[in-house]
């Protein structure tokens, strides 16, 4: 069984995929169309079940206002946010279109850290939509 999960990004997602029978992670960023790809080449080889986090599910989804921030770089942020959700949805619609076996998971107000993943799994990765899609499957 491959666990396949997915922080969706507007420009690319992070992803990592977990094989619970040889404890072997795969993990990047990919474009939403090779992500697909991806998900495709999976869903044809090998019994899977998708985690998708779910920011929309969050009551309050734009936790990025700071004091003295621009109004302008808060509309900035909360177009990104909603863009990245969109692409989420997207991937919710697709994995429903073809009954595929997903679960979503509502994203932690707190992100994990570079400095935790290493500590927890051994993994060096900077990328924040990497180290998320990493933790939805970890250890599973």
């Amino acid at each position: 069984m491959y666990y396949f999960g997915i922080d969706p990004d507007v420009k690319e997602s992070g992803f990592a995929i977990w094989d619970n029978k040889t404890k072997e992670i795969d993990y990047g960023k990919l474009p939403f169309w090779d992500l697909i790809k991806k998900i495709d080449y999976y869903v044809r080889n090998y019994e899977v079940i998708f985690i998708i986090e779910a920011g929309w599910l969050n009551k309050k989804s734009n936790y990025h206002s700071r004091p003295y921030q621009s109004k302008l770089i808060g509309e900035r942020i909360a177009k990104n946010v909603g863009s990245n959700h969109q692409v989420g949805k997207l991937l919710v619609e697709y994995c429903e279109k073809y009954k595929l076996n997903y679960e979503l998971k509502i994203p932690k107000t707190k992100k994990y850290t570079s400095y935790y993943l290493e500590n927890l799994t051994g993994i060096k990765v900077k990328n924040q939509d990497i180290i998320d899609a990493i933790m939805l499957v970890w250890g599973i």
